[in-house]
């Protein structure tokens, strides 16, 4: 339905304020978006004017109401208006332009349908020739594209029938010069043109009759050559400059609106920094240039809230080439690392730089940095700096979770990413939070910062997506204070408790630091909220305290391959459950890194074994997506479904700790100084390679003399501590694990999480069933 309507019959002197102050009057629920008067090219008013409301439902209100009403002695007429080049609209004012002609003239003087904007009239009609029709052509194509596709073939003619709109509708009619031709034409009957199937059939239409060519008007040529050129520049880049958007509209309609025609890369809606309203243009970045070309043909002058959109190609800013021959090498890195950053698998989201670890160790303990760096001291400098930082990752952690922040978002690594909120990792161990805003300011308005006491991490929040972005842009990997900042999209949901946005003319909330005078009444607020959070989840059904009852999970087959957790979690609200979890499984995506695959089939696990149950009496065979869906009961448990477990939730299973990913270059007794710490050891354990030669396997057993020690280690090591620059990876060992049951761990690690074997689908579906 169209948000657009045209007043027809006004007042002389009325302008744009008098007639949307007379709708508002009428119809105070309507949102204006847009009112435009027609004048004519010497100024004067054609009585007539279009105006724009946010949703279809509002014009229609308006387009009833006022309808053949007064505005004081003049009756108006109120339509609704439709979308440009409907061929339903008709000249009506005696200042449309007519065609003035002959009704033969009328009919046969048309434009060329060549692109060359000439205008003919036909004299006598020919004889059909040896012609034929093309169907299936897509997106934008000229006559240069339909030789291509016949040569070597020489053709007599060519013609693209175009709509209202001067768009091609998906056919052309080619004219050969013999029945040979013709026949050699038709060997192309299902070739691809552009990725799509083209499909040819001999036609009776006439295509080239004798013609008197007339000259186009200057303007005409001007404008065809326009649109021809920006044609050509969209299916270059892909980028599209939307203008003309209604002041509230926002990132993730448009994204809902441009996403139809294809993946989209990015999509900016710049915001005024001074009264925070969006700036009324847009820009769009397409996957695949096609897919903008057919935005670009779809949405041109079409209405969104009232307003009808002007798409013109976008221009990519381009970055400068650095000159310097010595440090290419550096910038080139630099520059891969910086057009990474914006990916989810980047770091670890509790990293802590070495240089950044002594700097707090050395505040901590009162003394000079070198010392902490001293190599000389005693014990290993790669321990004493993992015990450091593991030291402040623990400080960190206890600080986030008291400040609101739901740490368990970032154990989603492949999950959505928030648009407003970024991680700053590496700062400098003395950085404030008042100074950490003025850097952040410069680029938009900061909403909150949280940052620990140790001051070498912060969480920034913005107001806007777009001045988040740039923002990020901007300061990603540059320096402060010689150090380089690290910058990452924060998880969705980092937040229990979402901030209230702020005025830009309010006075910034100081958030909780270490030292403030408020900390613990700040904490305790908080801490209030994240409670009464969690007291609405557990209201709604999103999580209980009571264990899930065997047999209360049920298999999902035959899910689409779109189907979202969100939306299978909808489906089964339907009955009314309790549920625990709604989990689609997932792969690993081959052709992209980080990015993960639907498997068709998924778990929803209830609190009892009977509502598991109803939901296969009520939702088998029900649809989604268009798929029917096929139910079974499951025995798999919740951390099962869940896929990728924590480290910190998994079950102890004894004394001992299987160590990974430890650096060669460390040594058997720097294990023993780093895990003693925790507790008196048993014994350390470092697998060399087949011969008992040469460095270790890169993992070791680590055993406690009681569960406490191990479990005190585990839960302190396990989140983020790095031993000469490698994460360590901690797992519970089996209590009598053999050298092959290590092996096939490490084996099905490094291989997907599975064994690379071939295995039927019947038996998979058995084995997940079981």
């Amino acid at each position: 339905m169209a948000s657009r309507i045209i007043v027809r019959n006004l007042p002389k002197d009325i302008t744009k304020d008098k007639l949307v102050q007379h709708i508002q009057k009428n119809c105070p629920t309507t949102v204006v978006t847009d009112c435009n008067l027609k004048y004519t090219s010497d100024g004067v008013f054609r009585k007539f004017g279009f105006v724009g409301f946010d949703a279809p439902e509002q014009a229609t209100l308006v387009q009833k109401k006022l309808n053949g009403t007064f505005i004081r002695t003049t009756k108006i007429q109120v339509e609704i208006a439709v979308e440009i080049g409907d061929k339903s609209i008709k000249s009506w004012s005696k200042y449309s332009q007519r065609q003035k002609s002959t009704p033969k003239s009328e009919s046969a003087g048309k434009a060329n349908e060549k692109g060359t904007g000439e205008v003919t009239e036909e004299s006598t009609p020919a004889k059909p020739g040896f012609v034929i029709k093309m169907k299936g052509l897509s997106g934008f194509y000229t006559e240069k594209t339909v030789q291509e596709f016949f040569k070597p073939i020489k053709l007599k003619a060519i013609r693209i029938p175009r709509n209202a709109q001067k768009k091609p509708i998906g056919v052309a009619f080619v004219e050969f010069g013999s029945e040979k031709e013709q026949e050699q034409g038709m060997g192309r009957n299902k070739n691809f043109l552009n990725g799509k199937k083209i499909y040819l059939k001999k036609s009776t239409e006439e295509v080239a009759p004798e013609k008197k060519v007339i000259a186009p008007p200057p303007w005409e040529l001007k404008a065809k050559e326009s649109n021809l050129q920006e044609v050509e520049t969209i299916a270059d880049s892909g980028r599209l400059f939307v203008r003309n958007l209604w002041f509230g509209v926002t990132e993730q309609e448009l994204e809902e609106v441009f996403g139809k025609f294809g993946p989209l890369a990015e999509v900016t809606l710049p915001v005024d920094p001074l009264t925070k309203k969006v700036k009324g243009f847009a820009h769009v970045v397409f996957v695949f240039p096609e897919h903008a070309l057919k935005a670009f043909t779809e949405l041109d002058y079409t209405s969104l809230h009232g307003r009808l959109m002007h798409i013109l190609p976008g221009r990519e800013v381009k970055e400068e080439d650095e000159s310097n021959e010595n440090s290419s090498y550096k910038k080139k890195k630099d520059k891969k690392q910086k057009s990474n950053s914006s990916s989810s698998h980047n770091w670890n989201t509790l990293f802590l730089g070495a240089n950044a670890v002594a700097d707090a160790m050395a505040k901590t303990y009162n003394t000079d940095k070198s010392n902490i760096l001293d190599d000389d001291t005693k014990g290993s400098l790669g321990v004493r700096l993992a015990l450091g930082e593991t030291q402040i990752v623990a400080e960190t952690r206890d600080f986030l979770i008291s400040n609101g922040v739901a740490l368990d978002s970032f154990s989603q690594a492949a999950g959505e990413r928030s648009k407003t909120v970024i991680l700053v990792k590496n700062l400098p161990s003395s950085v404030t939070v008042d100074e950490l805003r003025d850097i952040f300011n410069k680029h938009g308005t900061v909403n909150r910062v949280v940052m620990p006491p140790s001051g070498i991490t912060a969480i920034v929040e913005y107001l806007e997506p777009s001045e988040a972005r740039q923002g990020f842009m901007k300061l990603n990997f540059s320096k402060f204070r010689s150090i380089p900042l690290y910058l990452e999209w924060a998880p969705m949901g980092i937040f229990i408790h979402p901030s209230s946005k702020r005025k830009p003319d309010e006075t910034p909330v100081k958030e909780n630091n270490a030292g403030d005078e408020n900390e613990e009444e700040g904490k305790k607020e908080i801490t209030g909220e994240a409670k009464q959070d969690e007291v609405n989840l557990i209201a709604n059904g999103a999580t209980s305290d009571a264990e899930p009852e065997e047999e209360a999970t049920v298999f999902v087959k035959n899910l689409n391959f779109s189907t979202t957790d969100e939306q299978l979690l909808e489906h089964f609200q339907k009955i009314d459950k309790k549920i625990v979890s709604a989990t689609v499984s997932k792969k690993k995506d081959p052709k992209k890194s980080g990015e993960l695959l639907s498997m068709g089939y998924g778990f929803v696990q209830f609190i009892k074994k009977a509502d598991a149950k109803e939901a296969l009496k009520v939702l088998q065979n029900s649809a989604l997506d268009g798929h029917n869906l096929e139910l079974k009961i499951s025995n798999r448990t919740v951390n099962q479904v869940k896929g990728r477990k924590k480290q910190d939730e998994t079950k102890q299973k004894s004394t001992k700790i299987l160590v990974r990913n430890i650096p060669f270059e460390a040594k058997k007794r720097e294990i023993e100084e780093l895990f003693k710490v925790f507790g008196e050891l048993k014994f350390v354990r470092l697998p060399k390679k087949l011969g008992g030669t040469g460095p270790h396997r890169g993992f070791a057993f680590v055993d406690f003399v009681t569960k406490q020690d191990a479990q005190r280690a585990f839960n302190a090591l396990c989140h983020s501590t790095h031993l000469y620059g490698r994460r360590l990876v901690l797992e519970w060992a089996e209590v009598e694990e053999s050298l092959e049951d290590l092996r096939r761990k490490t084996a099905q690690h490094f291989s997907d999480d599975g064994p690379r074997k071939k295995v039927s689908k019947m038996s998979l579906m058995n084995e997940l069933d079981s």
